[in-house]
């Protein structure tokens, strides 16, 4: 007979079972609750994430071209072949089996391409895993045929038409279209680049660069239904790229051909001349601009030596890389135009001339001897027509003869003017900015520089800088040297703005800096009746439709603040330059027509340490109804008389159809140091 005891006993154990059921019941009722109530809309998002998958392709770039519309830098289509990476390779990035792997070699032998290469240019994490690999690109019609007509054997690979950006002036302008690169890593971080994926292409430098935004266009996004094992099941939607705008330039494409042959020709050619004391012209590099007058638009722009575009499609070469860098090369890639910055040397004299009127140390006609030399604390500071007295001259003739004595006793004068007051208003700088001098112009290219106009807290910055090294130096140097003494000078007293300092900089000599843009630029508003406009390389930008989407207008960036007098007797000075036979850039124009198109302009030869110095020439023409600016600068040219102002005639007598830049020669005017 049993016992109660026993009898309870299955009661109890059934009990505790449906007790842990209904709880394990609840539990998953809970999580269920909780996964598909409460937290569903986040799981159907994640869920969605994990199907679809989208797609970028990109979008043809937008043309650069010249004034006449001629193009500088266009798209065209190119074949290309292009593999699934997905059907070939995989997780690992190996060919996915045997199959694929026979189609890889098969591919490397039709590209001329080695096993490896296929490989990782297959396995590239710049490219969507959803959309085809390019391979090779420019790749023959017949290659195109034999992949489709043996599709069979080509598995996961296909043909297809990528745009591909061409040059077809060559190298004609590039350091103003610049050129496209892939963009970097870090760029991607940039807040710049959101919409932007590995693998885009960006511009790197010139108008390709500055004007990326609208030259880019809008890339193409399908969306793409994707199951576990990321295969394709269906295109949700799918938007075709847009085609970036096109930019209009300013430049004249004839008068662009023409500058960077006159540039280059007249810079070789000026390496046979002889100094006179016995050495060669150097010349190893140089500049040229050329201005509308009075818009201030870029109608030429050449940097001597240039590089080649297309050299960055696809990816820039070892051997072209290491020619570009080598010491030899005078660094191509660099647009000496905007980040040249040289010592203007009496190019320079327009705007000191004006800041000595302005600080009333004389009056337009007022005038100063043109000694044959001056003398601050001990220093003797030459005129470039060495030991001669040229006498009495006013602003006029200065400039006619570029007379450094004439500008050293004003600076010097106006100097001690300054140094008597307690917040001296410096006259050279406040000038020489209002002519576009040691400020940014605001071009629309990238890379320009600003020069410099050095004065008081410039010269007290610089020594703070450089003082302890000084002075390390000078405690270094032999005792009782000429050296030591120098250098202890600068240790103690470096941070001082002195009379020689002054006088250096009213010849544009010393500290001062500046770009070819700025000197082309402060001609240009002597020419503008006083207006210095904005240089400016785009015109308008216009859409894929045709349609004008923006009209880049003419803009002023101020006034050189000067009365009628002053700019009437300065530019009666700068036509005396060329058309009086005493004129410093009179026999760099011999036989030029200039009774019929008078040239107003300036020589400029600046020093710079010991090297040969550079040679600068600005000009403006026609004198009495002004059109075109142009200035050119040659790197350890020489005089400016004798390199650069041949070098501006052979350019103007081609703008003005006197002679064609084909048919001109280079000839050499006299040596003048000025």
């Amino acid at each position: 007979m049993a016992s109660p005891s026993s009898d309870a006993s299955p009661v109890l154990r059934l009990t505790f079972l449906a007790v842990l059921v209904i709880a394990l019941f609840l539990a998953l009722f809970a999580r269920l609750w909780f996964l598909q109530v409460l937290t569903g809309d986040r799981y159907v998002e994640l869920a969605d994430s994990n199907r679809l998958r989208t797609v970028v392709s990109e979008a043809p770039r937008g043309s650069i071209l010249a004034a006449d519309g001629e193009e500088l830098v266009r798209n065209r289509p190119a074949l290309a072949i292009s593999a699934d990476r997905q059907v070939l390779l995989d997780d690992a990035g190996e060919p996915r089996d045997e199959e694929a792997e026979r189609v890889i070699a098969r591919l490397g032998e039709l590209l001329d391409l080695d096993h490896d290469e296929v490989i990782d240019r297959l396995g590239s994490q710049r490219r969507s895993p959803f959309r085809p690999v390019p391979i090779e690109t420019d790749v023959p019609q017949e290659v195109v045929f034999t992949v489709r007509e043996q599709q069979e054997l080509f598995t996961g690979v296909e043909t297809e038409t990528l745009p591909v950006r061409e040059y077809p002036e060559g190298t004609l302008a590039s350091h103003l279209v610049g050129y496209i690169g892939e963009i970097s890593q870090e760029e991607l971080l940039d807040p710049e680049f959101t919409d932007y994926l590995g693998g885009d292409l960006v511009g790197r430098s010139g108008l390709e660069q500055s004007y990326e935004s609208e030259l880019r266009g809008t890339p193409g996004r399908r969306l793409l239904v994707v199951n576990a094992r990321e295969n394709v099941l269906d295109v949700q939607s799918d938007r075709a790229p847009i085609p970036g705008n096109d930019l209009i330039t300013t430049i004249d494409l004839d008068l662009q051909q023409a500058t960077e042959r006159l540039l280059e020709e007249g810079i070789e050619s000026s390496r046979d001349i002889q100094r006179d004391d016995g050495r060669f012209l150097p010349s190893v590099a140089g500049s040229a601009v050329a201005l509308d007058a009075r818009t201030g638009a870029v109608l030429s722009m050449a940097s001597y030596p240039d590089y080649d575009p297309r050299e960055f499609l696809g990816g820039l070469s070892q051997d072209y890389a290491e020619l570009l860098f080598e010491p030899e090369s005078y660094q191509p890639l660099v647009n000496r135009a905007i980040a040249g910055e040289y010592p203007p040397g009496s190019v320079f004299k327009t705007a000191s001339g004006a800041a000595m009127i302005e600080a009333g140390q004389i009056g337009p006609r007022g005038t100063r001897d043109c000694d044959a030399e001056f003398e601050v604390g001990g220093v003797t500071f030459r005129n470039w027509n060495r030991g001669v007295n040229e006498g009495p001259m006013d602003l006029s003739d200065a400039l006619k003869r570029s007379c450094d004595t004439y500008f050293y006793t004003l600076a010097y004068d106006n100097w001690q003017q300054e140094q008597a007051q307690d917040d001296p208003e410096e006259a050279l700088i406040e000038v020489g900015e209002r002519f576009g001098f040691g400020r940014s112009l605001d071009l629309d290219l990238p890379g320009e520089l600003d020069g410099r106009l050095p004065g008081r807290a410039w010269r007290q910055a610089y020594w703070e800088a450089n003082r302890d090294r000084w002075c390390e130096q000078a405690e270094a140097a032999p005792e009782g040297s000429v050296e030591r003494e120098l250098l202890a000078d600068n240790c103690q007293f470096g941070g001082a703005w002195r009379g020689g300092d002054a006088v250096n900089s009213s010849i544009g000599q010393g500290d001062v800096l500046s770009t070819p843009l700025q000197v082309a630029a402060s001609y240009q508003a002597i020419a503008n009746d006083g207006v210095l406009m904005r240089p400016h390389v785009g015109d308008r930008i216009v859409g894929p439709d045709g349609e004008v989407v923006e009209e880049i207008e003419p803009e002023a960036l101020g006034d050189l603040g000067l009365d009628d007098q002053v700019l009437a007797v300065m530019r009666e000075g700068l036509e005396a330059v060329l058309m009086d036979a005493s004129g410093t850039g009179e026999s760099a124009f011999d036989g030029f027509p200039l009774a019929e198109i008078p040239v107003a302009g300036k020589t400029g030869t600046a020093e710079a340490g010991p090297r040969v110095p550079y040679s600068w020439f600005v000009a403006y023409a026609p004198a009495d109804d002004p059109e075109i600016v142009v200035v050119v600068n040659v790197e350890q040219g020489g005089g400016g008389s004798q390199t650069a102002a041949p070098i501006v005639r052979n350019i103007l007598e081609h703008h003005f159809r006197i002679t064609a830049a084909e048919d001109a020669e280079f000839e050499a005017g006299e040596e003048i140091l000025d």
